[in-house]
């Protein structure tokens, strides 16, 4: 099965993982950690600032089922 998913709803969904996650691991003030919404998949995704103006991306997430995003 295929999800399609908006920037919209997917920003929403997002921001609610963000809130309801139990716990936050502890992080330097230079790093971004994110879990996945439980209702699309399972892992995360982690944003490290090595340098003013250049980060590092890791991701490391899996969807339930197959996700397109539509782009207005």
């Amino acid at each position: 099965m295929t999800i399609t998913l908006t920037m919209k709803e997917e920003s929403q969904l997002w921001a609610e993982a963000k809130h309801n996650n139990r716990q936050q691991p502890q992080r330097e003030p230079f790093e971004i950690f994110q879990e996945l919404p439980k209702e699309l998949g399972k892992g995360y995704v982690r944003d490290v600032e090595v340098h003013p103006e250049f980060q590092l991306g890791i991701f490391d997430y899996e969807y339930h089922d197959d996700v397109k995003r539509e782009n207005p």
